[in-house]
């Protein structure tokens, strides 16, 4: 999906379009530095004082998104899984076992593509995942993607998701991030599960001389 963000945003560019509607002050400097890394495909950390425009900024890349894109619309998928490209188990083998015409697809609109979190309280739980006891007593191997509960990560699989103030997120959830970030696999409690995410990870951060509380660990 950088790839989709890249291509609508050199469309944008070469129609003339305003890139950024609403955002004044930062042609000469912050806004060359994001094209560049919208053209690099980069994931981003958007580091500014409080009243800078960070979220406004992070909200607005969901504006070179397509309008819609198909999923596999069955709820034993947790996940928007691409029909042509599935990386959930249950999702190939719904491609694999059905003719074309009978795998049900919809469609998830662009606004629904972004999601974003404050890291004050947030647990690894609510953006990484935990395993599900319910699927455990139900026999479910813990090493298989069955056995666990999706975190907003995976789920905006084909998605943006954001963090705000990323220095206050706990150190462990910081470690989550970094695996994604480095080898877009999911990690829980020791199982690694393989699921190739495509998703843009965007962060939020204040100065170092802005705030005591917290910090960015130093592999992130």
């Amino acid at each position: 999906m950088k790839q989709e963000i890249h291509d609508n945003f050199l469309r944008a560019l070469a129609a003339g379009d305003q890139l950024y509607p609403g955002i004044i002050g930062f042609d000469d400097t912050v806004i060359p530095e994001l094209n560049i890394a919208i053209l690099a495909q980069h994931d981003l950390l958007f580091l500014g004082e409080k009243g800078q425009a960070k979220s406004r900024l992070m909200r607005l890349l969901s504006t070179f998104l397509d309008d819609a894109i198909p999923y596999l619309a069955d709820p034993a998928i947790p996940v928007h899984d691409d029909p042509l490209k599935p990386i959930t188990r249950r999702g190939r083998e719904l491609i694999a076992h059905n003719p074309p015409e009978s795998v049900p697809i919809a469609w998830w609109p662009r606004a629904e593509r972004y999601a974003e979190r404050l890291s004050p309280g947030t647990k690894f739980a609510d953006v990484i995942g935990e395993i599900d006891p319910a699927k455990l007593a139900s026999g479910v191997s813990m090493s298989t993607e069955d056995a666990l509960h999706f975190g907003l990560i995976p789920r905006m699989h084909r998605g943006i998701f954001a963090m705000n103030e990323l220095p206050e997120l706990d150190e462990l959830v910081q470690v989550g991030l970094f695996n994604i970030l480095e080898e877009r696999d999911v990690q829980i409690r020791g199982y690694t599960v393989r699921l190739p995410l495509d998703v843009l990870l965007v962060a939020s951060a204040n100065p170092e001389d802005y705030t005591n509380r917290g910090g960015i660990i130093t592999p992130l």
